[in-house]
């Protein structure tokens, strides 16, 4: 198996809102900084999967408007990242959404009149995160709100195309692929583990933010919409990680950052992160 992360944009700015649950003398120097207001590297876009005789992707990044956002490097290139893994637009069969985001659903569709990017793929949603999107209940976090008109359109698109794949709870979807539930973030948030040849590795959407927060499961990003949910699913992430000693990757982690876990002699999840991910640019 292969997994490829692909960039759809890059940004740098302060991120204290990813620590809410501690403050800044706490987390600052787990991160790397020294003020709260440094800015950090954060990436949008999504992973490219092979070798299980399919070609997902989970996650989409932002789409064909992302050079609209301010601050924003290499703004609107993931398709051009996918195809220079030797991988066109038919070739894609599968996409997993973590969630419904904005920054994460974007390529669903090329253009404002709904074309698909992807005109083969079966688009693989939890049916708690289409149902959110779908309902007025969205409204009620301004955060989401912003966000409910391009989500809803892209529903829109995939469903009229016949290729929207709803579920509930786990799903596998080969041998090597299962969708894990792990609300919180958003109502039907998911993750998705990747097995091949006795290793594991998770790709972890908005449940992690930043490698920190595998070992610190309590620092929410302030726009969770189930803090106390969001808690639950990142230590059971983390455990499941660390009795696997697994790796976890997560799209807004600066390209490449790995995240080995396994369990220290006291029986605490540890992590080894591979590249630097301080907040310092």
């Amino acid at each position: 198996m292969r997994i490829s992360h692909v960039s759809d944009g890059m940004v740098h700015g302060p991120r204290r809102y990813w620590f809410t649950g501690a403050e800044p003398e706490e987390w600052m120097p787990v991160v790397g900084v020294s003020d709260p207001d440094t800015p950090l590297t954060v990436t949008f876009g999504g992973f490219a999967v092979t070798g299980d005789g399919h070609v997902t992707l989970v996650d989409t990044g932002w789409g064909h408007r992302a050079a609209e956002r301010p601050g924003m490097t290499g703004a609107g290139e993931l398709p051009a990242q996918v195809a220079a893994l030797g991988i066109e637009p038919g070739d894609v069969d599968r996409i997993v959404q973590t969630h419904l985001h904005g920054d994460h659903c974007g390529w669903l569709v090329k253009d404002d009149d709904g074309t698909l990017t992807f005109p083969r793929a079966a688009v693989y949603i939890n049916e708690r995160e289409c149902a959110y999107w779908r309902s007025d209940e969205v409204d009620a976090i301004p955060f989401n709100r912003g966000m409910a008109d391009a989500a809803r359109s892209r529903l829109k698109a995939v469903a009229d195309a016949g290729l929207l794949r709803t579920f509930d709870g786990e799903l596998r979807l080969s041998d090597e692929v299962l969708i894990l539930p792990t609300h919180g973030h958003t109502p039907g948030h998911v993750s998705v583990a990747v097995e091949s040849e006795g290793e594991t590795a998770i790709l972890a959407g908005d449940l992690l933010h930043h490698p920190a927060h595998v070992e610190h499961p309590c620092w929410l990003p302030s726009v969770d919409h189930d803090p106390a949910q969001s808690v639950r699913s990142r230590e059971r992430i983390a455990a499941l990680a660390a009795d696997r000693k697994a790796v976890i990757l997560a799209p807004h982690f600066p390209i490449p950052t790995v995240v080995a876990v396994d369990r220290g002699p006291n029986g605490r999840v540890r992590t080894a992160v591979s590249s630097s991910v301080g907040g310092a640019v």
